[in-house]
């Protein structure tokens, strides 16, 4: 187990419809000043509209190349169907928030193993590796919700977290999933079909 917590960042909630229009920013089809207007428009509160805007361009525009050249490729992936766009806002989300990848990892592994968990058994697995402490209780229910927002896991009528429907996973998705999983881990090895960042898609 890492000593160092990562930083947590993505400590509110991030709408699919939201990281659509940061995408077209991306691919100069759409203006950040549209992009402000939305969000102006859907969250009430300015402070929460700025930390919104903050975890967008921590997502979509880093000032490192590697993570760039990721944003660039997920904005153009983001182009295709849901199964794509699925793909290319997780694969962002990774690269930008290592939190964000470790409540993905324990949310796929339950999932593979039980078909469904509560989101307890989530939040004690992220209190056992960063503390008891309201942050990360707040920052784990905001992925939950972001999350179902992008089509990655839905919620059941008992509010269990169940696993939506597969999507299908093509070569450029998984390729960049593989990537980013590596520069988050700070790993080379290729993902495995049963890596628990791939519990979205369908098994191949």
């Amino acid at each position: 187990m890492s000593t160092a917590s990562p930083r947590i960042g993505i400590d509110r909630f991030v709408d699919a419809d939201w990281m659509e229009i940061a995408a077209a920013v991306v691919r100069g089809e759409a203006t950040e000043d549209a992009l402000r207007s939305r969000l102006a428009g859907d969250i009430s509160g300015l402070q929460v509209q700025r930390k919104v805007v903050g975890i967008l361009n921590r997502m979509w525009q880093p000032q490192d190349a590697p993570r760039r050249e990721v944003a660039v490729e997920a904005a153009v992936l983001a182009i295709g169907g849901h199964a794509d766009r699925v793909a290319a806002f997780e694969a962002v989300a990774v690269c930008a928030y290592p939190y964000f990848r470790q409540v993905a990892e324990n949310l796929g592994r339950l999932l593979r193993l039980q078909g469904s968990c509560t989101a307890g058994e989530v939040h004690r697995r992220m209190f056992e590796l960063h503390g008891k402490r309201t942050t990360i209780d707040q920052a784990t229910s905001y992925c939950f919700k972001t999350m179902v927002s992008w089509g990655m896991v839905r919620r059941a009528d008992d509010l269990r977290l169940v696993p939506a429907d597969p999507l299908p996973l093509a070569t450029p998705g998984r390729q960049l999933l593989n990537r980013v999983a590596n520069l988050s881990r700070q790993s080379v090895s290729p993902m495995q079909a049963t890596d628990p960042l791939l519990f979205p898609f369908r098994q191949s």
